[in-house]
């Protein structure tokens, strides 16, 4: 006979405590996945861009000095766009008025031009371009592409990831920008991420192509008022690389079948400047090969409002220690740039001197770097920041590898010289304490807000 069998013993329950420890565990997973993805996610199409070179000679190329000259850059484009009769593609935020209203009298007059706006999606009241102005091009048949910046990697990761798992499932950017005062609007800016690009590329009625790539700065909410900065205006093929970029990134963001055919390939062309547009990461590349050139007798010139991106900063350390002179103008506003120039000024004082500029001096942002003969010069919207260059925000540049007697060189030397003259000397605005260095190299490492 067998023997009796043992009652089965129940499983103890699961306490309350460890049920909820076991959710807070699996939200933080969550959580610090989403960071570390969209911190390291591939750049969407039309991104991270270097295009090949093309070669342009001088008589194709003007370098415009809106501080000195204020509008001028504005003027030419209100221009360029009046002679259109295929295309025109541009990405600015905010749209000036004077644009604005120029591409709607050139629609009306020529029906069948292809017109693409891609812009930032912030609202008038951040600096972005009123709906109401928005509203009036799509009527008139003009694509606008509002860029879906999501698609961006995140410069704050532990704030976005959260925001990305929470808010973002019921936030719209569309619908926040009618009521820029809302809660979701105002946890939408916190991810600090913007469209910066500041382009315009039309044909110019015969057969050939301008573009416009600027540093322009507009002030926020001021719609047709232009801002000081630098832009180069190019005529040539170089508009066929901005046109494919902005028309992939309106693809992904707007799902829009209107969209412009890019301009013909043509030859390798005849000169003695090579052109190339880049943009987000591949400006920091573009900055770093460039810099590693320079040494022993060799000069760099950089302006811009911030100075912050590790990889520029070590670059720009190693050439002065090669013996490269340094000459920095920075807007001492962001903690983090003035403890990375205090870290250049650290290393090496004797190759490297920084000077401070505010308001619209500092809207500028190019790097100018004489090796030997020749001269790399790199201009647009990018500052030198990690925002800038890591993927974050939408950015474009190009880069002039031409020799250092020719016009445009000697301009940016010019313009370079007026500025330093004028800038508070570097004592004025140092911050050398170790406190503040620390912070700034903490929030470069974890991409956390700090400044």
């Amino acid at each position: 006979m067998s023997a009796p069998k043992k009652p089965r013993m129940a499983a103890p329950p699961v306490s309350r405590v460890a049920r909820a420890g076991w959710m807070i565990l699996l939200a933080m997973t969550a959580w610090l996945a989403c960071a570390v993805w969209n911190s390291i996610k591939p750049p969407p199409p039309g991104t991270h861009l270097a295009s090949l070179p093309v070669r342009i000679g001088e008589s194709q190329i003007d370098l415009i000095d809106d501080g000195a000259h204020p509008g001028e850059t504005l003027a030419r484009e209100v221009d360029a766009a009046g002679r259109a009769e295929q295309t025109i593609v541009l990405d600015q935020s905010p749209l000036p008025r004077e644009l604005a209203q120029q591409l709607l009298a050139r629609k009306r007059q020529r029906p069948n031009l292809a017109v693409l706006l891609v812009t930032d999606p912030r609202s008038a009241a951040d600096g972005g371009t009123s709906a109401q102005t928005l509203e009036a091009l799509e009527r008139a048949g003009i694509v606008v592409s509002r860029a879906n910046l999501e698609r961006m990697r995140d410069p704050d990761p532990l704030y976005s990831s959260l925001w990305r798992l929470t808010v973002a499932w019921w936030s719209n950017p569309f619908d926040e920008n009618r009521r820029p005062g809302g809660w979701a609007s105002g946890l939408r800016r916190r991810n600090l991420k913007s469209d910066e690009r500041r382009l315009f590329v039309a044909d110019d009625g015969a057969g050939g192509w301008t573009s416009f790539v600027s540093s322009r700065a507009d002030a926020p909410g001021a719609e047709g008022r232009p801002g000081a900065g630098m832009s180069l205006e190019i005529r040539g093929q170089l508009a066929r690389d901005i046109v494919a970029s902005e028309t992939r990134i309106a693809d992904w963001s707007t799902h829009d079948d209107r969209m412009p055919a890019a301009p013909p390939q043509e030859g390798r062309g005849i000169g003695t400047i090579d052109a190339r547009y880049l943009t987000e990461g591949a400006i920091r590349a573009s900055l770093r090969e460039v810099l590693g050139l320079a040494g022993d007798g060799d000069s760099i010139e950089v302006i811009g409002p911030s100075l912050e991106d590790r990889d520029v900063v070590i670059a720009m350390g190693s050439a002065a220690a090669r013996g490269a002179h340094l000459r920095i103008l920075l807007d001492p506003v962001r903690p983090g740039t003035r403890a990375a120039a205090g870290e250049l000024r650290r290393d090496d004082a004797a190759h490297v001197e920084i000077r401070w500029q505010t308001g619209a001096a500092a809207a500028a942002r190019y790097a100018l770097i004489r090796h030997r003969s020749d001269v790399w010069l790199v201009l647009g919207s990018a500052d030198f920041g990690s925002d800038a260059l890591g993927d974050m925000n939408l950015e474009s540049d190009v880069e002039l590898h031409l020799p250092a007697r020719a016009a445009p060189a000697r301009m940016a030397e010019d313009v370079f010289a007026r500025n330093w003259a004028r800038a508070a000397p570097y004592p004025d605005h140092a911050d050398e304490s170790r406190e503040t260095y620390w912070r700034y190299r903490l929030a470069q490492a974890t991409g956390s807000a700090l400044f």
